[in-house]
């Protein structure tokens, strides 16, 4: 049976060797649906996942606790922002009658993971959401044996084939017994957060910067130095993040609301190429009722005020301009009360590896 799927990922749903295109190629789902950026925050799914994409997807896979976790380390974004961003996207989904399943990838060193990857299990759990902790995979693989979990990754922050493989094979399974499994019809209320991507091309005079890769076109605007610009968003309660090309940021960027703060954005790309797209979080709070925004890149020297993940310290890596394409703003939350679906037995949650011989 084909499995209409989405998927919303980070950089183990974008990578050749990646857990998500050996899910592809291994089982052959058809894909309705696709947000993958790395190198960025589960804000990916508000920033991808508008109206329509949830719509005629059974199953929803999501990966994105090892950047959560190396951006909540790195003190760029909070353990309340991730709570929100995840909860959107499993409601959003489940509101759309789209079963999200939550892949868990812990980084090679897995202790190091534990704790955000406790915190998303307990949103799983309260809210009845199906889940694979990739470390289950890693011990039932690695039981009896003397290798190390280490020794199944490419690098710090990503499995290599093998482990991928057992991914890939863990969500067919478990889509399998979820099909299979007896389910109980239910009313879910939730407060959901509103959420708006607002694209820049058109919205501010700046030159414009446009690019077209694989996985998203940029229509964006490079910022530079010397001018202020002058967003009108009307209200809003949160500047949530900016999605950037990484390879044409090379400057700190005042942001001026309700108040005014200083972000680095000069990043540092994985490529040496001229656009990568990274989502950047914001986690000064920013709001402004007047609906009044205003974007500066200023001299380099300022002190940061909300940190940014792999940004560089280094003076001369400051040029002074950034390109941006959109910005997320949060305009408040919408009550829903929507038709969903749990397991009957109230448990199942949780995939557990089969051996071979089950």
């Amino acid at each position: 049976m084909t499995t209409r799927t989405a998927i919303l990922g980070q950089s183990n749903s974008v990578l050749k060797e990646g857990f998500f295109n050996k899910f592809l190629e291994r089982h052959k789902p058809e894909m309705v649906s696709m947000g993958r950026v790395g190198a960025s925050a589960s804000l990916l799914g508000p920033y991808f996942a508008g109206r329509s994409f949830f719509r005629n997807a059974e199953f929803c896979i999501v990966d994105m606790c090892v950047v959560d976790y190396s951006m909540l380390s790195a003190g760029a974004i909070g353990l309340y922002e991730i709570v929100k961003w995840i909860e959107w996207i499993g409601h959003s989904a489940k509101k759309s009658g789209c079963e999200p399943i939550f892949v868990c990838i812990p980084v090679s060193n897995i202790e190091l993971s534990r704790n955000v990857i406790s915190h998303f299990i307990s949103v799983f759990e309260r809210n009845e959401w199906f889940y694979l902790d990739v470390r289950d995979c890693i011990a039932h693989h690695l039981k009896g044996g003397t290798r190390t979990p280490e020794q199944l990754y490419k690098d710090s922050s990503h499995p290599g084939v093998e482990l991928s493989e057992l991914i890939a094979d863990g969500i067919a399974q478990l889509i399998g017994e979820i099909r299979s499994m007896p389910m109980v019809v239910l009313d879910r209320t939730f407060p959901i957060t509103r959420f708006e991507v607002i694209n820049l091309q058109e919205r501010l005079e700046a030159p414009s910067a446009y690019y077209k890769g694989s996985l998203i076109e940029f229509r964006g605007v490079r910022l530079e130095r010397g001018k202020t610009y002058e967003l009108k968003v009307g209200s809003i309660s949160a500047l949530s993040g900016m999605m950037v090309n990484s390879c044409a940021c090379k400057g700190v960027i005042e942001i001026e609301g309700d108040r005014k703060f200083y972000k680095n954005l000069r990043l540092r790309p994985y490529n040496p190429t001229n656009f990568e797209a990274r989502l950047v979080p914001i986690s000064k709070p920013l709001r402004d009722g007047e609906g009044v925004i205003r974007f500066s890149v200023v001299d380099g020297s300022v002190a940061e005020s909300d940190t940014t993940f792999q940004s560089l310290k280094k003076p001369e890596d400051d040029l002074g301009f950034v390109e941006v394409a959109d910005v997320v703003v949060e305009r408040g939350y919408d009550l829903f009360t929507y038709s969903s679906t749990r397991p009957a037995n109230g448990q199942a949650l949780r995939w557990t590896p089969k051996s071979a011989s089950a």
